[in-house]
């Protein structure tokens, strides 16, 4: 199956409808597709809420997490622990072989394809998982990582394999819509990690412990979630290779941007604590990055529900995906800029009241973080857009590209950040070579789509948002060194000029979230 045999279907009720002639016929048409798109909406709203809804409670759950692993294990120790979970992933990214995207793309439209290839594409990713296994021990090896090192990366690669694994099982329950259990063990997968975790630490139980906590939460996942998919699709694990392999060639574009896009995201770390051997320096970088993180809480919402609702729009009109595709991105960028802007000018305040003053040098790269997590955004929901549109190679392409940028300005950047920036000059160097990446990515992919990302309604606001940012950049250096006061004036600022001038809508925003819990097909 070539990548143009990927087609989005339309849903099967739509598709069964026989053709009708007439004006009455016709307006009886228009009025159930247009029933069907409220629905569709309406489904994928509710669904994004209650998924925020779980997202936010093991969001509080991480926070604190995040908070106690770095503190409580200091920079020597926590330097180790995130090297060796940015490696793991950096290798086990390969095992998703793109299926995930395949899913949220085919499976809203024909459930009961997910039998065909699931179990398939398990067996290829167990035997693809050795040689993974095999080819860490050799990079390992080659660059010199101590024995204990070598061993809590043994165990993050455990966890990677479940990861994957739970991430493929839960595109099937969004793609059918079913979240609700979901949703629960979202919560409580992560409350058995937060929980390990902490007895790990108050035990000093070392780093392989701590990785182990990883392991036995997404292992409790999986097994949950098997179960909800085989009863909501009536997913059944037989070992069908070709039709596995029929998808894999399929989802090839989708993998190859994946792997890129991972890759570039997470090889930052692996070539720091390469490029300096200093675990304080990977122990900084990682904390910013911890805290630069929170800001993309909205990011899994993107392709869990938007891309089936994309899907369905696409089904019935390009005129109603565009629209979905241009609110989409307004309304995620009035929760991404404020946070962002926040995080990069508070960076010193947030890292004194998380981390402690032994992490103060950290603050320099989380200020040069936080902005790009802005263009992450888009760039998902537009990378989102290109696979609808059956462009997925050109997708694959940018994320290449990207990823050959992320390479070559990590090599340049980081010796340069460790030789003039001083402490957590080499985390500085990683941060700026990931806002570039992106700003490359995300304006590769809007240039590829071009009027299909903002009509004249959202450039208007996105001029408004700039001039307010542009505003409380000045009140903040006008403010001097006020500390945490100085965060919360610039925010006051923020929301106070952006519902002034229209920037951000409250009353549209909060009409949208009560629509969400209205009957499916009523009126919006």
């Amino acid at each position: 199956m070539s990548t143009k045999d990927v087609v989005v279907r339309p849903p099967a009720g739509l598709a069964a409808r026989p053709l009708v002639n007439g004006a009455g016929n016709r307006a009886a048409a228009n009025a159930a597709v247009g029933s069907s798109s409220a629905s569709d909406a309406l489904l994928a709203v509710r669904n994004a809420f209650k998924l925020t809804g779980s997202l936010l409670a093991t969001w509080g759950i991480a926070l604190v997490v995040r908070i106690l692993l770095p503190r409580l294990l200091g920079p020597e120790g926590y330097g180790p622990l995130n090297f060796a979970d940015a490696f793991a992933t950096l290798f086990f990214v390969s095992l998703g072989l793109g299926v995930d995207t395949y899913i949220r793309k085919e499976i809203p439209v024909r459930p009961a394809h997910a039998s065909d290839f699931f179990g398939g594409v398990l067996v290829l990713r167990l035997a693809m998982a050795g040689l993974v296994v095999l080819a860490m021990s050799a990079v390992m090896e080659l660059t010199g990582r101590p024995p204990a090192v070598r061993s809590v990366v043994y165990v993050f690669a455990g966890w990677q394999f479940l990861f994957t694994l739970n991430n493929s099982l839960a595109a099937l329950l969004q793609a059918k819509g079913s979240v609700d259990g979901l949703s629960v063990m979202n919560i409580a997968s992560k409350l058995l990690w937060g929980a390990g975790i902490l007895a790990a630490l108050l035990l000093r139980g070392g780093l392989v412990v701590i990785a182990g906590c990883y392991v036995a939460a997404e292992a409790l996942k999986a097994v949950a979630l098997g179960l909800l998919a085989r009863r909501h699709l009536g997913l059944r694990l037989v070992p069908r290779l070709s039709p596995a392999l029929s998808v894999v060639a399929a989802s090839l574009p989708f993998y190859l941007h994946t792997v890129s896009q991972t890759a570039y995201a997470r090889l930052d770390v692996s070539l720091l604590s390469i490029l300096s051997n200093n675990d304080r320096e990977v122990g900084w970088y990682g904390a910013a990055s911890n805290l630069a993180g929170l800001t993309l809480l909205v990011t899994p919402l993107i392709s869990w529900v938007l891309l089936p609702h994309f899907a369905r729009a696409a089904a019935r009109s390009q005129a109603e995906l565009d629209h979905a595709i241009r609110r989409s991105i307004e309304l995620v960028l009035s929760v991404a800029i404020p946070t962002s802007l926040m995080m990069a000018l508070g960076a010193d305040v947030w890292i004194a009241l998380m981390f402690g003053p032994e992490y103060a040098p950290a603050a320099l790269d989380l200020s040069i973080l936080a902005p790009v997590f802005i263009m992450t955004y888009v760039a998902t929901i537009t990378a989102s857009s290109l696979v609808l549109l059956g462009r997925g190679w050109t997708l694959t392409l940018i994320s290449l590209a990207g990823l050959v940028v992320s390479v070559c300005l990590n090599l340049l950047l980081i010796p340069l950040g460790l030789k003039h920036l001083g402490p957590a000059g080499g985390g500085a160097g990683c941060a700026a070579s990931l806002i570039l990446t992106e700003a490359t990515v995300t304006g590769l992919m809007l240039w590829t789509i071009r009027g299909r990302a903002f009509d004249k309604r959202s450039l208007r606001l996105l001029a408004k948002t700039a001039g307010v940012c542009a505003v409380v950049l000045a009140v903040d250096r006008l403010l001097g060194d006020l500390g945490a006061m100085r965060v919360a004036i610039d925010a006051a600022v923020y929301f106070g000029l952006a519902i002034a001038v229209g920037a951000l809508r409250v009353g549209e925003m909060y009409r949208f979230a009560r629509n969400a819990f209205q009957r499916a097909g009523a009126p919006a």
